[in-house]
């Protein structure tokens, strides 16, 4: 009888972490550690998810330091957090052979088709073995949501409860291997400035956010000149789940010395917020939206086999169009940019070069390391023209160069090829109007007439507008995923801009 005792395998709670990597306000691991038994906190590296053609290194790498931070944090309130790599349940299988799992506890995850498919094998194979899996809501995220005039109260009522305090853990006996990988990342690059993963770097950013950088916040966040520094730069922490909103946006409502101030700024930031758990709901309603036309009336106008040669223009920074090429290379190199820019490059590629846009988004997605599904394809969607109920914007990037870089400065930082041309010629540069005698550069030409692209794509869009009974299916979409305001008034589009004028010295590193 001693014999068999000694031979019993202990019960445990797992904690399974995956991009809600961080201790505090995290109801999974509040729930696991709320009760007798240890807790074994898990985080997997799943090489079939890595090689997903929306992931790439930098997102691993941002990974990999939040979970470096996690660990130390896990640690100190009583188990560090156990590293392991493979097939998720091979992975659980291994896991049964040393310990009784009294329950696996989680939040939903709103990704890409790849772990919703993931998440659904968890769920077979944990209740064929009659383990508990238990998964609670990630953020303002409503799964199964039947009636979306109810979300916003509903968020609302969420961000308004109180965050949950870190837990003691009760610590297993478990080996902690090191927090890497040998897999090789196809076409990884090197990051220029690069925002380091973990919840207190997370903290940091906004903080400085508050007390100071963002006192401009609304009128600045337009231009790539000025946004580096005045947006809050807080979005990996909260695609990797370093920061929770319900954290964020209680830590707004603390009479911070600075809030009152930024008022105007301020509103605009938490407009922000909303707005990304809106277009994460749509995902979550939807996961078809990273894969299919929203509106299906749209599917098959683009070719789905894209021009690879205007593609890779686009993906390079070769397009001819000075002002886009230098916001793509801006964003291969350090892994970022302000969302307007975002815009202009996703609406290029989809309406002046006519790429279809998996393909357009998948890059994109590879690039920045702030890469979260749930806001992303809603987004290159809505970019694209294919939700069937948002104005067709198309931004024209010689426009946008003078408008957002008027003395061309970030031009010739991004695109030194045009260094020696007058400011005036950098923007005319793509024109009808630009001397090509006295182009003596590497520069490429224009890979397309932008006038010419513009109004053929904006007819092909209207043509499908135009169809009997898109209407009616647009009003289905709107009725399934459009935005309702809710009591804060956040759902509203309060962007001031101001446009560059003078010379200025520009501070484009942080202060901590």
């Amino acid at each position: 009888m001693t014999g068999e005792l000694s031979r019993k395998k202990p019960i445990v709670n797992i904690v399974w972490f995956k991009k809600d990597l961080r201790s505090s306000d995290h109801k999974p691991l509040s729930e696991a550690a709320s009760n007798e038994y240890p807790v074994l906190p898990l985080y997997v590296f799943e090489p079939d998810y890595w090689e997903q053609k929306d992931t790439s290194q930098r997102h691993w790498e941002f990974t990999k330091q939040s979970l470096e931070s996690l660990r130390q944090d896990l640690g100190v309130l009583g188990q560090a957090l156990v590293f392991l790599q493979g097939n998720i349940l091979e992975v659980f299988d291994q896991l049964l052979k040393t310990f009784e799992i009294n329950a696996i506890y989680a939040h939903q995850e709103t990704g890409n088709a790849w772990t919703y498919a993931r998440d659904i094998s968890v769920r077979s194979w944990a209740r064929l073995r009659g383990i508990k899996l238990i998964e609670y809501q990630n953020n303002t995220i409503i799964r199964g949501l039947t009636n979306r005039d109810i979300w916003s109260t509903e968020r609302d009522n969420f961000l308004s409860k109180p965050t949950l305090k870190k837990p003691y853990i009760r610590p297993i006996d478990a080996e902690l291997s090191e927090i890497s990988t040998k897999m090789k990342f196809k076409g990884s690059t090197v990051l220029k400035n690069k925002q380091i993963g973990g919840s207190e770097n997370g903290w940091r950013y906004l903080e400085s956010f508050l007390e100071g950088r963002g006192n401009h916040y609304r009128v600045e966040m337009s231009s790539p000149l000025l946004a580096e520094r005045a947006c809050s730069r807080i979005s990996p922490y909260l695609a990797y789940g370093n920061l929770s909103v319900r954290e964020i946006f209680q830590f707004l409502h603390e009479n911070h010395p600075k809030i009152k101030q930024m008022s105007p700024s301020i509103k605009s930031f938490k407009s922000r917020l909303a707005w990304k758990d809106h277009f994460s709901q749509k995902l979550e309603d939807d996961f078809s939206i990273e894969t299919t036309c929203l509106h299906k009336s749209f599917e098959n106008l683009r070719p789905l086999v894209p021009d690879h040669i205007l593609l890779s223009a686009w993906e390079n920074g070769e397009t001819g169009f000075p002002f886009l090429d230098a916001c793509m290379r801006y964003l291969r190199a350090t892994g970022w940019i302000n969302f307007r820019m975002r815009a202009m490059l996703m609406s290029f590629a989809s309406y002046h070069l006519w790429l279809d846009w998996r393909a357009s988004g998948q890059i994109l997605a590879k690039f920045f390391t702030d890469y979260d599904p749930g806001i992303h394809w809603p987004q290159v969607q809505m970019q694209s023209g294919t939700t069937g109920i948002n104005t067709v914007r198309m931004y024209n990037p010689i426009k946008q160069g003078i408008d957002q870089d008027p003395n061309a400065t970030f031009i010739r930082k991004w695109v030194p090829e045009l260094d020696h041309l007058s400011t005036a010629e950098i923007h005319k540069v793509g024109t009808e109007n630009f001397n090509a005698v006295n182009f003596e550069t590497h520069y490429p030409r224009p890979v397309v007439d932008l006038a010419k692209a513009g109004r053929e794509a904006r007819e092909k869009v209207w043509a499908v507008r135009r169809l009997h009974g898109f209407k009616s299916q647009a009003k289905q979409i709107v009725k399934k995923h459009g935005s309702r305001q809710n009591r804060s008034k956040d759902f509203v589009n309060d962007r001031l801009e101001i446009k560059p004028k003078a010379r200025v010295n520009i501070q484009k590193s942080f202060e901590f």
